[in-house]
């Protein structure tokens, strides 16, 4: 009984946190906004690029996995990083758990990728006319690849939060990660496209694999910074 009411407290916790960024950017429709017109420019851009030319899957690939990088980077950490600015953050340790806070503001971003990569996937295969070789692939390797973008940036904005440089600090500490995120998308999202590239297949694994880890020393790595 105790546990059951144990969980039933975290759940409500993360619940409530994410009730919380949801209103606040139903009010501002400010994320959403500027992912839609991150995603269309883009999208925009590209197509014109390449207009008169096939795109090969390998740059197809790596200019997808580049503008979800470069929307999550701008749209995300705001989640954390205004706490801080808004003088909000001591609420949340008052009234909830360090973990309740990270999943709450974690499921937020995830939900904002899967919208953008989803937007994202449909215009360049509609636009650029892509042929989906292998759409396991490319839906799974899509699919966790946005989640660990989601939890790399938002584990990047909960640590800078406290700094002075927040913004600098965010983007030393996701860079390096991302590269690697990049690096495995790339190759899952080409070998999807038809881009023959050794262990290509197994991207999507490996993406699972790197959320898994990166979803369980999340909230044990900002719980050690909570009360700083």
């Amino acid at each position: 009984m105790k546990t059951l009411t144990s969980l039933s407290q975290w759940k409500k916790e993360i619940l409530e946190v994410f009730r919380k960024e949801w209103r606040s950017e139903s009010r501002a429709l400010s994320g959403i906004t500027t992912t839609a017109q991150l995603c269309f420019v883009s999208l925009v851009i590209i197509n014109n690029i390449t207009w008169f030319s096939n795109v090969k899957p390998l740059l197809a690939s790596g200019l997808y996995w580049l503008i979800l990088i470069f929307i999550a980077s701008i749209t995300l950490p705001r989640t954390f990083l205004q706490e801080e600015e808004n003088r909000s953050a001591d609420f949340w340790r008052m009234v909830a758990r360090p973990e309740s806070v990270f999943w709450g503001k974690c499921l937020f971003n995830c939900a904002q990728m899967l919208v953008a990569t989803l937007f994202m996937s449909l215009g360049m295969i509609l636009m650029l006319r892509l042929p989906v070789g292998n759409p396991l692939v490319f839906a799974g390797n899509s699919f966790f690849g946005s989640i660990a973008i989601a939890l790399t940036v938002t584990l990047a904005g909960a640590l800078a939060a406290p700094a002075q440089n927040r913004y600098t600090v965010c983007a030393a500490i996701s860079v390096p990660l991302l590269v690697f995120v990049v690096n495995l998308g790339m190759t899952g999202t080409a070998f999807a496209l038809g881009e023959f590239l050794r262990g290509g297949e197994r991207a999507p694994i490996a993406m699972i694999a790197y959320c898994l880890g990166a979803g369980a020393l999340g909230p044990v790595v900002y719980s050690r910074i909570w009360k700083s």
